[in-house]
């Protein structure tokens, strides 16, 4: 019962997050068929922008800043992988997508000189 309770809960926090967090919003954008075209430069700059915003509160929580500034060094933390994670997937996703275009383009040249020729 509490097992079944825990994981709707997970379930409904999950959809929540998803649906609201401005992070995975601007993950869907970029996802998206539209958005792939900027998905790199975005996910790097947002990648490295993340990771210094962590690295500076890090730094400040270390010289004996606010413990509340924890939270949102984790925050940082895991968008900076999130959007790490990101930029890998669009960049690898983008030289299959080139390696396909460059293996499809000879053969449909191939195929319209049978034509042609017949």
């Amino acid at each position: 019962m509490i097992l079944m309770l825990s994981v709707r809960l997970v379930a409904t926090v999950h959809a929540y997050l998803a649906a609201y967090a401005p992070t995975n919003i601007l993950i869907r954008t970029l996802r998206a068929p539209g958005g792939q075209r900027f998905a790199f430069p975005v996910s790097v700059v947002m990648a490295v922008g993340y990771g210094l915003l962590g690295a500076w509160l890090t730094s400040i929580i270390d010289s004996g800043g606010p413990g509340w500034l924890n939270p949102l060094a984790l925050l940082c933390a895991w968008n900076t992988i999130k959007f790490a994670w990101v930029a890998l997937a669009s960049a690898v996703a983008s030289a299959v997508a080139g390696a396909r275009r460059a293996i499809a383009r000879p053969l449909r040249s191939h195929r319209r000189t049978e034509v042609h020729s017949a």
